[in-house]
């Protein structure tokens, strides 16, 4: 289903290519980065109860910390005071937190565990070695209302930096009144549906939204806080912005990352042997060619043009051996984008 305004009818996929999966597949899991403990990134000062991102699955950890902390001071602990004034919530709050009832949230999370280390007491290494091993545990983000489960990505793999790439050509972040917004436009209804929106799924277990914006035009919409936060706060991803993790992922990952740019802003010539990436910002088809050089790739350009729309830049594959070495390292994974590269490079080879 496809959502218009509040309406919502029923797509038709007849159209739908029959390798659409087969495309999406070819993204592999693997290799892995792992991502270092990034919870405390999640938070933001202005968290309170009601806004913060919660944590479900680590009432375990709650039980054990808290029953150390009442066996090292089973006289002097005053439970009624000391939970309203270190978390601000009732007393009686905290035991649904405990016992799993409801959801936690992760500031008031990390702050039992600071009080931990003061009452137990534990030093810096058992601290950090408590936290770790929370971080390595299997639990799941959530809103107040528990759902929907959210899957924390603990690494980097060629599906996520393909979705990143994709985000920074052409995505869109926006954050008003208790919405997180990570929205996705493109022409190809197909790309969106069997491309990318299985990817969220695959990635954090998430449902993007799928909606009808102009004619011909469609968007890709997940209202997410921890999914938001995740690519804002903990990747620092930016559109029209090259994020420094990239300049430091392996070589696999940094080609999803570029397929996924391309995926976005590349365009295929019908009618000559061009590829080419467009871009509102110079400077990030700069950071570009300094990617694409890494693989001996040469683009042309940046190239400036200016309209009545504004003014914008491209960097172009002219040359029939680098259009070649494109398709061969890079490649597309973009329903339409993909066919047409290889019926170039079909032509290219029957020269």
């Amino acid at each position: 289903m496809i959502q218009r305004g509040i309406a919502t009818f029923t797509l038709d996929y007849g159209k739908c290519p029959q390798n659409y999966s087969r495309i999406k597949n070819k993204i592999p899991k693997e290799p892995q980065i792992p991502l270092k403990n990034y919870l405390l990134d999640l938070i933001s000062e202005s968290d309170n109860k009601k806004s913060s991102i919660y944590l479900i699955g680590v009432e375990k950890f709650i039980k054990e910390i808290w029953e150390e902390i009442t066996r090292h001071n089973p006289r002097t602990l005053k439970v009624k005071v000391l939970i309203p004034q270190n978390f601000r919530i009732h007393h009686m709050t905290f035991y649904h937190y405990k016992n799993g009832k409801k959801a936690i949230p992760l500031h008031i999370f990390y702050k039992l565990l600071e009080l931990w280390k003061q009452y137990c007491p534990k030093n810096n290494r058992e601290f950090k070695r408590k936290w770790e091993e929370i971080y390595r545990s299997n639990f799941y983000f959530s809103s107040s209302r528990r759902y929907p489960l959210i899957i924390p990505p603990k690494y980097i793999n060629p599906q996520l930096s393909y979705l990143i790439g994709w985000i920074c050509g052409d995505g869109n972040f926006n954050n008003y009144n208790n919405h997180y917004l990570i929205k996705i436009s493109e022409k190809s209804i197909i790309q969106l549906n069997y491309i990318l929106s299985p990817l969220f799924n695959i990635l954090f277990n998430a449902q993007p939204k799928l909606y009808h914006i102009y004619k011909g035009g469609y968007a890709l919409q997940l209202n997410s806080k921890p999914v938001f936060r995740f690519f804002t706060q903990v990747l620092k991803i930016r559109v029209g912005e090259i994020p420094e993790l990239v300049f430091n992922l392996d070589e696999i990952n940094k080609r999803y990352f570029l397929a996924g740019v391309f995926d976005s802003e590349g365009f295929v010539s019908k009618n000559r042997y061009k590829i080419t990436i467009s871009q509102a910002k110079i400077e990030f088809l700069v950071g570009l060619l300094q990617l694409f050089s890494l693989f001996k790739i040469k683009f042309n350009g940046p190239t400036q043009h200016t309209t009545k729309l504004g003014t914008w830049y491209s960097i172009r594959l002219e040359k029939k051996s680098e259009i070649v070495k494109f398709y061969n390292i890079i490649g597309s994974y973009h329903v339409e984008k993909l066919p047409k590269i290889k019926a170039m490079i079909s032509k290219i080879k029957y020269l």
